[in-house]
C-alpha cells in the first residue's frame, strides 16, 4: 500500500513544496524529498541526537502519569500551526479545516485525534476509508513518553489491512473488546475515517519512524498482534519557510535535479543537465525568460544591519509560515553584521521586494531600503552611503512608472553575486501574479 508517483507529488504540494505538474524529478528523488519533508514537519532535527525511548519518562497524562505528576493534555502538546493557518481559521470562524481535501492536513488532524482519545483513556483505534470496506489500519497505543516538556512520543503497534486480510483485522477488533486471559487488557476502540491516500501517508510516516524503536523494546502482544509493527508518532505540523525553501530547491538541473552543465542562453537564470530537459521546461520557463531577456542588471551591495545599531540588536522575521504552537520559540535572531545572509537560491534568479525608508527616528541613520525575498530566507539593507549612484537608480525606479505602491516599494528580479552582493534587474517588472506577497 505504497504511494504512487502522482500521489507523492500531490502530498508534497499539500505540504507547500513547489513542484511543476510535469516535474521530471525521478521517483527516488521525489520519495527522498517526501521523507525529508516528513522529518522536517516533525522537527526531528530538534530531537536529541541519541534518543533512547527506554530512558524516557511517561508523559503526564491521566493514563500514564504518576499521581504526583502535573497532568498535561496530550492534545495541547501535539497541536502545531502557523500564522497563515491561524489567520485563515479566524476568517472562517472555525478551528477545524475542511476534511478529506488536503492529505497532509488530514494526517495532522488524525494525530490530534489520537491525542484527544488518549487523553480520554482510549488506547485503540481503527482507521478506515469512507466506504469502510477497502483499507484499514488497526492501532494500539503502547505508551506515551516525554521527550521533553513540550514534545511527546506516542509508541504504537499497528498493521494495515485490505480486502484480502479484512477478517484478520476484524478478529483483532473483536478480541480487543472482549475480556480474556491474554496479557493485554481489553478496552474501547474508536473509529477514525481517513482516505486511502491519508492512510498511505500515515503508513509512510510510521515506517519512517520505526528506527526509533530499540530492538529489545519490550511489548506485551495479544496473539492477534504477532504481525503488528512497532513505531512512534511525534507532533507534526506545517513546514516553516526554511524547510519549504530547502525542499523546493534543486541545486542542479531545474527539471530533474541532476548535475547541471548549461544555462538558458537568453536569461541565464536557470540551469539544465541536457537539451532534453531544457526543451521540457520551456512551457514553464518561457514567461520568466521573456521577462528577464535584455534586462539592465545592476550590482548592489547589501548589509545585514544598519549603522548605529547596538551589539545586542535583534531582528524578528515573521511570515505566514512562522510557527505558532506551545513549543514555538519567538522567531528572533541577533543581527551579526559579519554573518552573511543564507543563499537558498543558488545561481537562480528570484523575486525580491524593496521597501524605501528615507526618514528615520534614529539620528545619523542614512536613507536605506529593506530588501527581502518571497520566502523571507533573508532580510537585508541597501544603504545610500555605500553607492549613491546605485541607490539613486533604485530610487528613480521606485518613484517612476515601473515602481508603484506610492513610491515606497517595488518588486524586481535579482540574483546573488556573493555573500554581500545582489544583482538586481532594474527595468523588468515581475508578473503581477508573482508579487502578491
Amino acid at each position: 500500500m505504497g504511494l504512487s508517483r502522482s500521489e507523492t507529488i500531490s502530498v508534497l504540494k499539500s505540504m507547500g513544496l513547489e513542484l511543476p505538474a510535469d516535474t521530471k524529478l525521478s521517483d527516488e528523488t521525489l520519495d527522498k524529498r517526501l521523507r525529508d519533508a516528513l522529518n522536517a514537519a516533525q522537527q526531528k532535527d530538534g530531537l536529541p541526537a541519541s534518543l533512547d525511548l527506554r530512558s524516557l519518562s511517561p508523559w503526564p497524562t491521566s493514563k500514564f502519569a504518576h499521581s504526583k505528576d502535573k497532568k498535561k493534555p496530550l492534545l495541547d502538546a501535539v497541536q502545531r500551526g502557523n500564522i497563515g493557518e491561524a489567520a485563515h481559521n479566524y476568517a472562517r470562524k472555525s478551528r477545524v479545516p475542511e476534511l478529506y481535501v488536503d492529505s497532509f492536513m488530514d494526517l495532522r488532524q488524525t494525530i490530534m485525534g489520537f491525542a484527544h482519545f488518549i487523553d480520554q483513556g482510549v488506547m485503540r483505534c481503527v482507521i478506515q476509508d469512507q466506504e469502510k470496506e477497502n483499507y484499514a489500519i488497526n492501532v494500539r497505543v503502547i505508551s506515551v513518553l516525554e521527550v521533553d516538556e513540550k514534545t511527546p512520543a506516542i509508541v504504537v503497534l499497528y498493521r494495515s489491512f485490505d480486502k484480502s486480510t479484512a477478517m484478520e483485522g476484524a478478529e483483532w477488533v473483536c478480541l480487543q473488546t472482549e475480556p480474556d486471559s491474554s496479557p493485554v487488557p481489553s478496552g474501547s476502540i474508536i473509529n477514525i475515517t481517513a482516505t486511502p491516500l491519508e492512510q498511505k501517508l500515515l503508513l509512510k510516516l510510521l515506517k519512517l519512524n520505526q528506527h526509533f524503536i530499540p530492538s529489545d523494546f519490550d511489548v506485551k502482544r495479544h496473539p492477534t498482534e504477532a504481525t503488528f509493527r512497532l513505531s512512534v508518532l511525534f507532533p507534526i505540523g506545517p513546514l516553516d519557510f526554511a524547510a519549504r525553501t530547502k525542499l523546493s530547491h534543486n541545486m542542479g538541473c531545474g527539471v530533474c535535479g541532476r548535475r547541471a552543465t548549461s544555462r538558458c542562453g537568453q536569461c541565464q537564470s536557470v540551469s539544465y543537465c541536457s537539451a532534453e530537459c531544457q526543451r521540457a521546461d520551456w512551457s514553464t520557463h518561457k514567461t520568466t525568460c521573456r521577462q528577464l531577456k535584455g534586462g539592465r542588471w545592476c550590482p548592489v551591495r547589501i548589509r545585514a544591519g544598519l549603522p548605529g545599531l547596538t551589539e545586542n540588536a535583534h531582528m524578528m522575521l515573521l511570515n505566514r509560515y512562522t510557527r505558532v504552537a506551545a513549543d514555538a520559540a519567538a522567531p528572533v535572531h541577533k543581527i551579526d553584521p559579519n554573518d552573511p545572509p543564507p543563499n537558498v537560491w543558488g545561481e537562480r534568479a528570484f523575486i525580491i521586494k524593496l521597501q524605501l525608508n528615507l526618514v528615520s527616528d534614529r539620528p545619523g541613520e542614512p536613507p536605506h531600503m529593506m530588501v527581502y525575498d518571497r520566502k523571507r530566507s533573508f532580510q537585508v539593507f541597501v544603504l545610500s552611503e555605500d553607492d549613491p549612484d546605485v541607490f539613486l537608480a533604485l530610487l528613480e525606479e521606485i518613484a517612476g512608472p515601473r515602481g508603484g505602491y506610492r513610491g515606497a516599494k517595488m518588486y524586481r528580479w535579482a540574483r546573488r553575486t556573493g555573500d554581500w552582493g545582489l544583482s538586481i534587474c532594474l527595468d523588468r517588472v515581475p508578473a503581477a501574479s508573482d508579487t502578491n506577497w
